[in-house]
């Protein structure tokens, strides 16, 4: 079954991709669409509001009703079939990605509907795109990118919750994900290429490129993003002092003052400060360092 981790690798991919939405609006069918089944050039996102029936792809149907949220990819033939004595009504949006990667999308098991019980904000996020699209403003397309986002969150959001749709992982992905929780359990460890490499037994500069495909990344950029993304949870927590989060993720303390400052703009002690709401001042002394290291310009 998916973890956590598996999350993680769908929001690297998310993060790096463009979209461009291309069209939207909503409609209503007492019958089946005309012309089918229908074959889109682009992208579709689908999100039901009322009604009932079927969405038929190829040679699959699936059960359609107020709050389905689907994401069905370009060239996939399908259409809607009402129930009998039903109205479906529907938004849609038609968008394009800087890439559709099928073997991707299949080996990550991202499901095609979801289920919504309030489907509220995912209409506000459709009704604001087609607004958009209509609008002369110089920030439309801007708030266009912004909404489409904000209806990938809901659909990750859901399918996180929908534990009944976690499909098992590919044989890729299971590789992968001994990688990852290794990763996780040993960050206040010295972590190489080589070793995690040999955990799947492959070599190296193959390991490099199997890791980066899957991930986005390379394996030491994807160590040093989940260390401080550890460091800002521990940092938030009134336990932890600026040297406890470094032990724990295996830095010295200079050295994870520039690289938190490089990922968050803040040094680790006014980070702390403001997310704990003690300001410029205030504060117990968090460094946790000797008075060499603080003297050393190493101030976290």
């Amino acid at each position: 079954m998916m973890t956590i981790r598996y999350f993680n690798i769908l929001m690297n991919h998310l993060e790096k991709m463009q979209f461009e939405v291309a069209a939207a609006s909503f409609e209503e069918h007492a019958g089946v669409e005309e012309g089918r089944p229908e074959v889109y050039d682009c992208n579709r996102a689908l999100l039901v509001t009322g009604g009932s029936g079927l969405l038929h792809m190829d040679d699959r149907s699936f059960s359609m009703g107020a709050g389905t949220f689907s994401f069905l990819l370009a060239g996939n033939a399908h259409w809607i079939e009402p129930s009998p004595g039903e109205t479906l009504s529907y938004w849609w949006c038609h968008f394009r990605a800087s890439y559709t990667d099928r073997a991707l999308y299949q080996a990550i098991g991202m499901p095609e509907h979801v289920t919504i019980p309030d489907p509220s904000e995912a209409i506000a996020m459709f009704a604001r795109i087609r607004g958009s699209l209509l609008s002369p403003q110089p920030s439309a397309r801007l708030r266009i990118k912004t909404s489409f986002m904000e209806l990938i969150g809901i659909y990750i959001d859901y399918f996180v919750a929908d534990s009944a749709r976690r499909a098992s992982l590919s044989p890729e992905f299971e590789k992968l994900e001994i990688v990852l929780s290794y990763v996780d359990e040993h960050l206040a460890d010295t972590i190489t290429v080589e070793h995690l490499a040999g955990l799947i037994y492959l070599h190296p500069n193959y390991f490099i490129v199997f890791f980066k495909g899957l991930m986005g990344c390379s394996p030491i950029q994807y160590v040093n993003q989940r260390r401080l993304e550890v460091a800002r949870t521990l940092l938030a927590d009134p336990s932890y002092n600026v040297s406890d989060a470094a032990a724990r993720i295996g830095m010295k303390i200079y050295y994870f003052s520039r690289m938190f400052k490089a990922y968050t703009g803040l040094t680790p002690s006014r980070y702390k400060k403001l997310v704990l709401g003690l300001g410029a001042t205030g504060a117990k002394n968090d460094e946790g360092g000797s008075e060499s290291q603080k003297k050393g310009g190493s101030e976290a």
